[in-house]
């Protein structure tokens, strides 16, 4: 009985783990959450996302730096690699990002291979990071220049610019997104366009994907605006000051008829006009009030046009699309 007793004890459940066989093993400490402040720098700094970003500062805790280099290498594993197996294929789609700030604006292509991941939420903060950074990295509009200053970024300056001073280049950001969603993406171009004081910057975004809010007409908007057609245009009012709330509305509407009509030059207030084929925006019919041209428009408003820059989503890969974006301005 003395032994049936001891081995039902034995076979029931332990109410106590058995003693350790060595004190030379220890279980493993978790890591500490990384600090809030350097997570969100970090972030900043590499705009890829918080989960990655956390990873890295549980690696290198604070030190950014060596974090910030684990991220650039993982993104670089992750999406370089897939990105030399997608070069070849087509990316006709895309956004463009437009960001405007007092007295600068940028404006920036990305391409992708299908609508649907232009509709991602992921490739338009792709974006959205790639416009801000470029306006950081062409000077924002701390100083405004002396005269209109046009500049304009292809592939490979544009991939070069860093996410902020110091931190990852906008090809990793650009390849992490690759990795994450599969599609072969480029950064085509972009352009950023500053005025003097007293002149006006106006721009206007066609083609807004759904998840897109679109921002208050003629504000400066809180984040890049998106779209398929873009355009900024460079006005002066005759007076000291910037335009009034009645001029700068038309402005936006010179903007939205430079995505409608597609102009190549600013051309004169005397141009004569040259018909349904002219290219000389101020000789153009204005689209918004037919019967007059764009320069008998803005002549009662003793506004001037200094400058424009004009953007098609995929032109360059699809040329010969002026007739199909006019047509989608004026609906």
């Amino acid at each position: 009985m003395q032994r049936a007793a001891l081995g039902a004890v034995r076979a029931g459940p332990r109410l106590c783990p058995p003693p350790a066989r060595s004190f030379g093993a220890s279980r493993p400490v978790p890591a500490a959450a990384p600090d809030k402040e350097a997570l969100l720098a970090l972030r900043r700094r590499t705009g890829l996302p918080f989960v990655h970003c956390r990873e890295a500062l549980l690696r290198f805790g604070t030190d950014l730096p060596q974090a910030e280099a684990w991220l650039a290498a993982r993104a670089q594993e992750e999406g370089w690699s897939k990105a030399t197996k997608l070069q070849g294929r087509a990316a006709r789609e895309g956004l463009l990002g437009l960001l405007h700030s007092g007295q600068a604006a940028v404006m920036v292509e990305v391409s992708c291979e299908t609508d649907f991941v232009a509709r991602n939420a992921n490739f338009q903060q792709l974006v959205q990071d790639v416009a801000l950074a470029t306006m950081a990295h062409c000077g924002g509009a701390a100083e405004p220049p002396a005269t209109c200053t046009k500049r304009f970024l292809g592939t490979e300056e544009l991939s070069r610019v860093r996410m902020e001073p110091g931190g990852a280049e906008l090809r990793d950001r650009l390849a992490l997104a690759i990795g994450k969603m599969g599609e072969n993406m480029a950064l085509r171009r972009a352009a950023w366009l500053a005025v003097p004081q007293g002149c006006h910057i106006a721009w206007y975004v066609h083609g807004s994907p759904p998840a897109a809010a679109p921002p208050a007409p003629n504000t400066a908007p809180p984040a890049p605006a998106l779209g398929k057609y873009g355009a900024l245009v460079a006005c002066r009012a005759a007076g000291a000051g910037p335009p009034g709330p009645e001029a700068a509305a038309l402005c936006r509407q010179v903007a939205q008829h430079v995505v409608g009509m597609a102009p190549l030059a600013v051309g004169s207030p005397e141009d004569e006009p040259g018909g349904e084929g002219e290219r000389r925006l101020l000789a153009q019919e204005f689209l918004l009030g037919p019967g007059a041209t764009v320069a008998q428009v803005l002549r009662p408003h003793a506004l001037a046009v200094l400058d424009f820059v004009r953007f098609c989503c995929g032109e360059e890969a699809a040329a010969g699309a002026g007739q199909e974006e006019a047509a989608a301005a004026r609906g």
